[in-house]
């Protein structure tokens, strides 16, 4: 894959990166406000036992719980994962699914070529 310059890419596509790049910070600036709502909104839902209706929506509270495991299964995990990396590369194991997605990230100033 070759990496092209935005002066090498046509009206539409760079047209088309500008309309994605631009959700992308809207994306962002929108996650940003609901993790300040966050706390507020889970309190007037469970203070309405844990569910309201609003405009529409059902909203809802939930909890997740996340597990420390001790140290013999930790290792075991590990090892289960040196397994699987091994099967990957021996060709044991099947690709069960491939997906693509782009991935975005904002150049430091020194990394930017005009």
């Amino acid at each position: 894959m070759s990496k092209k310059s935005i002066s090498e890419l046509t009206k539409k596509e760079s047209n088309i990166l500008d309309k994605y790049l631009k959700c992308k910070q809207e994306e962002k600036k929108n996650r940003e406000a609901l993790d300040n709502l966050k706390e507020e909104v889970i309190a007037i839902v469970k203070a309405k036992d844990g569910k309201i209706i609003h405009k529409g929506y059902n909203i809802t509270t939930h909890e997740n719980t996340t597990f420390e495991y001790s140290e013999s299964i930790q290792s075991m995990e590990k090892a289960i994962s040196e397994i699987k990396k091994r099967e990957e590369k021996l060709s044991i194991a099947k690709v069960k699914h491939n997906s693509s997605y782009v991935k975005t990230y904002e150049l430091k100033n020194q990394e930017i070529k005009q």
